[in-house]
């Protein structure tokens, strides 16, 4: 590739994840915990990697991530022009924008691998989206390192990747979501069809590669986690004020009202439910949409677990939420090591 289109990819990188350490550190309250840098790399397949050198994240991404992503955003795009105007993708300025959108929730995912604390628990080892020259899912870098590895079962490590992925995406969608406010409804629904276009793409690599243990879970579960956090959103501020105040319960007048919730419900989550459809058929896998489940279901799923507290496999109804309940107990496992 001509080392003037190479320079126009890095600087692309180089100002997204000035734009996603300022986000982050908005968000969080403090400057990110360590220093970053980003090299592209000139590869014309979709993968990004992060891994530590010294007390530096490093992310290399490939030059064909940027691609990909605007590929996928301009079939997504023509696709929804031929939908009904009630159901097509609304925009909050124009396609360049999504991607950048879409791009800084990578970002912001690849950060959150360090900020939680994944490097720690598996030093001298990398992580990477899709399949990378380094490797796929947990690249052993440095096997002289004492590695969490060592102490999972067979099941855990078959798992351990899925379940970090799981964890970064939960906290890149929190930081790029921000906090509730009913009169950001449109960016909350503008944000979340921007991740949905990464999410898909990751699904799409899965299949593409067909490894006989999958690195990533399903698109289904990971669109039933993106529905879950934004079920729980219009929640957080209430929740907040009762844990300031000390309250050992949660007020009714500290939530939205019902109108409200849904309002809410349907201006932001049914839209997101619906245009994974597009995204699915824009990656080139619309059977992933089938595998998602109806609308009812995947809110009902939703319901049996904020509501019921239930976690039992058998209790659901989705693909995306009986794999969120399987990998529940390794993801459990992690996490208290992590702090």
């Amino acid at each position: 590739m001509p080392f003037a289109l190479m320079d126009a990819y890095q600087a692309y990188f180089d100002s997204a994840l000035a734009k996603a350490l300022a986000r982050y550190e908005e968000l969080v309250g403090q400057a990110f915990t360590a220093p970053v840098d980003v090299t592209c790399a000139d590869h014309q397949d979709f993968w990004a990697y992060a891994f530590m050198d010294h007390n530096e994240l490093r992310l290399e991404i490939a030059s064909g991530t940027l691609e990909r992503i605007r590929e996928v955003w301009a079939n997504a795009l023509t696709i929804s022009c031929r939908l009904p105007s009630s159901q097509r993708i609304e925009l909050i300025g124009d396609e360049d924008r999504a991607v950048e959108t879409s791009v800084a929730w990578l970002l912001q995912h690849e950060l959150n691998h360090q900020a939680i604390g994944h490097f720690t628990m598996i030093p001298g080892a990398g992580l990477s989206e899709a399949q990378c020259p380094t490797g796929l899912g947990i690249v052993e870098l440095d096997t002289s390192q004492p590695s969490l590895l060592g102490e999972l079962t067979e099941q855990e490590k078959a798992e351990i990747h899925r379940c970090l992925e799981l964890q970064t995406d939960h906290d890149a969608t929190e930081i790029v979501l921000g906090a509730y406010a009913k009169e950001n409804w449109p960016l909350f629904r503008y944000y979340a069809v921007c991740i949905l276009a990464v999410l898909f793409i990751i699904e799409a690599e899965e299949r593409r590669l067909s490894k006989p243990i999958r690195q990533h879970p399903f698109a289904s579960t990971r669109l039933f986690m993106l529905l879950g956090h934004l079920t729980e959103l219009p929640m957080i501020p209430g929740i907040k004020r009762a844990q300031a105040e000390g309250l050992d319960h949660l007020p009714a007048k500290y939530l939205p009202t019902l109108d409200e919730i849904v309002g809410y419900r349907q201006a932001v989550m049914s839209p997101v439910l619906a245009v994974s459809q597009v995204f699915a058929e824009a990656c080139g896998i619309p059977e992933a949409w089938n595998e998602l489940g109806s609308a009812e279901a995947m809110f009902a799923d939703i319901d049996t677990i904020l509501i019921n507290q239930n976690r039992d496999v058998s209790a659901f109804r989705t693909q995306g939420a009986r794999q969120w309940a399987e990998l529940k107990p390794t993801n459990d496992n992690l996490l208290m090591r992590t702090g």
